[in-house]
């Protein structure tokens, strides 16, 4: 039986009604450090996939980025899909986003097709406009209209995935109609919109029944719970059910033993991580353009303070646990950790175990039931 979109909530593991159920945890990666030689520049991305999988995480989320070091590892976030999915056995694959406006829907389809036959039925997308000017050097002609098309082309590529054709015109120009190959295992695709702006996209995703994928970059808890409000009052008005509507929040992540060897750890790559992101986004900002380097220094130590103290998970699970609590009450239902912000790879990895104590404290398990150094040491890391 098809799945109808009004129906349509994240997937496996979805939670329908957030009062007394548990946060859902997934990882997310979006590296800064694409410029810098190194032999396994995806090394952590599997590692933490593999750990994932077996601690029952929910998902792994990985983007597209083009042209930058700011997430340049990710220019194709299906082909690193289809290496987790061979990697991996239940957590789902989740790109976030595909921008969309720079493809070809049917292209789309057709690859991500493959890691859900990969996969065996793992894949969900989380679709983006697109706001890099740069990015459009692939597709410039769809700048102008990228929101208009994304919303269109997300319609071709569910239609697609259910195994209906779209008509286009070939290399002699007659019109044919074209199907994409292969059929996916699952019948129906789980869809994000990422909203990351004003009010508008949490409605319009609201409003057609999908997912939303947002963070905390350019709101803070108060302006995020109100447009998680605006977003499930648009999905009342067009007849779905406001309760399943899935919404999926990324943060910073770095959970440690230690409040302060945790900010210590974190300090230089999330100042770092900060600048490469804020080198990105004054192309697009004349305030930031113009900045001196003072301005911008002063601006990077305001978010820093910023997202260690309200907007990042970056502590200890017992200190973290009550800010896990207040996002689950607002109406977030899924936590996207961002682990790759700079913090060196065998750090991160000893860090896992301290957020799966995170993740089985939200869920009210003791956390002496949480075996996090045991965890730790069986896979050789924790020095």
């Amino acid at each position: 039986m098809k799945q109808d979109l009004k129906t349509n909530d994240a997937g496996s593991g979805a939670r329908k009604g957030r009062p007394g159920k548990p946060m859902q945890f997934s990882i997310m990666f979006f590296a800064s450090d694409a410029a810098r030689q190194q032999d396994d520049k995806y090394g952590l991305v599997m590692s933490c996939a593999e750990f994932a999988d077996r601690a029952g995480f929910t998902a792994t989320w990985i983007p597209e980025r083009h042209f930058h070091r700011f997430g340049g590892p990710f220019p194709n976030p299906a082909v690193l899909g289809a290496a987790i999915a061979a990697k991996t056995s239940s957590i789902r694959i989740r790109a976030g986003s595909v921008i969309l406006p720079l493809h070809d829907p049917i292209r789309v389809a057709e690859e991500w097709s493959m890691v859900d036959n990969l996969s065996r039925g793992r894949v969900d997308l989380a679709f983006g406009q697109g706001w890099n000017p740069n990015d459009f050097a692939l597709a410039p002609d769809r700048f102008g209209d990228r929101l208009q098309s994304m919303y269109r082309d997300i319609e071709q590529v569910r239609a697609l995935w259910r195994g209906r054709t779209v008509a286009r015109r070939n290399g002699v120009g007659a019109e044919v109609e074209i199907g994409a190959f292969p059929p996916p295992l699952q019948e129906d695709l789980n869809v994000w919109i990422t909203c990351s702006g004003g009010h508008d996209r949490f409605i319009e995703a609201g409003a057609m029944g999908a997912n939303v994928l947002t963070a905390l970059l350019f709101q803070d808890i108060e302006e995020t719970a109100a447009k998680i409000r605006s977003y499930r009052e648009a999905r009342a008005r067009h007849g779905f059910d406001p309760d399943t509507g899935h919404v999926t929040l990324m943060m910073h992540t770095f959970i440690g033993a230690s409040a302060e060897r945790v900010r210590a750890t974190v300090r230089a790559p999330m100042l770092k991580y900060l600048e490469d992101s804020v080198d990105l986004w004054r192309q697009q900002s004349r305030e930031l353009e113009g900045a001196s380097e003072e301005e911008r220094a002063k601006l990077l130590e305001f978010a820093l303070l910023r997202y260690l103290r309200t907007h990042s998970l970056c502590g200890t699970p017992e200190s973290h646990a009550p800010l896990v609590e207040e996002l689950a009450r607002i109406g977030v239902d899924e936590i996207a950790c961002l682990l790759d912000f700079g913090v060196a790879a065998d750090q991160v990895l000893a860090s896992l175990p301290f957020l799966q104590r995170l993740r089985e404290l939200s869920a009210g398990r003791p956390a002496d039931q949480v075996p996090a150094q045991r965890a730790v040491e069986a896979r050789g890391g924790g020095k």
